[in-house]
């Protein structure tokens, strides 16, 4: 446990060595949070309700949104595929560290200090907004939204690990990870809530696991489902992992045998 704990304390203190970098994309994504309520409160000058969302539930959409989607992304693909070109995955088959255990302590130390710092930017555009923003103070709500997200960086998580397992047969996966990362987006209701499209794209939406990372998170902390339907977008959601870890663990068996095989 101690050295799980190292690798993330490790990647905190990076992230303070890195500051501009940080400092750079939550400058972008406050820029974009800001410009998405500016655009939905020019929709609504002529109109308060659509599809069901007043224009302060659509900002605390955004905003509350883009909060949960930042505790969720990672950009763990390339990473890999360095990993795995360069030849530095060899030294994690030497030791008694798996790889897939390095990486989560990783990405844990990672989205932690990315989401401290996001409540921080994503508070200053919330107090921007104040007069629109929707709080819920309501424990058991919140509770299952924590348990939702946390789920849901354990799918990124996989699913971009499963995209980075991919360079055992390509040099390159930053295509595939940039069409899965926009299905994401749009699966997800991170360019709009998915409940305005129509009911087939809901229920496809909710059948895949992108939704609880955005969209469902959203509607429950705006009480616009109740805590039954999280409940069963969490079991949603652990079924999906079990999925992916399956698919996973057969594709690195597979990759690690070509990987040794050519002697990289």
């Amino acid at each position: 446990m101690k050295k799980y704990l190292t690798i993330i304390k490790t990647y905190w203190q990076r992230g303070l060595t890195y500051r501009f970098t940080i400092l750079a994309y939550r400058a972008g994504e406050m820029a974009e949070a800001v410009v998405l309520v500016l655009m939905w409160t020019a929709i609504y000058s002529d109109q308060n309700v659509i599809k069901g969302f007043t224009l302060p539930e659509m900002i605390t959409y955004f905003l509350i949104g883009n909060l949960f989607s930042a505790a969720t992304r990672n950009f763990l693909p390339g990473l890999m595929s360095r990993d795995i070109k360069d030849g530095g995955l060899s030294m994690f088959l030497l030791r008694p560290m798996s790889y897939f255990n390095f990486i989560l302590s990783r990405e844990i130390g990672r989205i932690s200090f990315v989401t401290a710092l996001s409540l921080v930017t994503n508070g200053l555009i919330i107090l921007f907004f104040l007069n629109y923003f929707i709080f819920n103070f309501d424990i058991p709500y919140l509770l299952l939204i924590a348990i939702m997200i946390s789920l849901a960086f354990i799918i990124e998580l996989l699913i971009s690990y499963i995209v980075g397992l991919v360079a055992f047969w390509t040099d390159e996966v930053d295509g595939l990870h940039s069409t899965f990362d926009k299905l994401k987006k749009l699966f997800s209701g991170g360019y709009f809530p998915i409940s305005i499209l129509p009911a087939i794209f809901v229920n496809v939406s909710y059948a895949l696991p992108f939704a609880y990372s955005f969209f469902v998170p959203a509607q429950l902390y705006l009480k616009k489902i109740d805590l039954m339907a999280g409940a069963r977008g969490i079991f949603v959601q652990i079924v999906w992992i079990i999925a992916l870890y399956a698919i996973s663990n057969w594709i690195w068996k597979k990759g690690l045998r070509r990987y040794e095989g050519v002697g990289i």
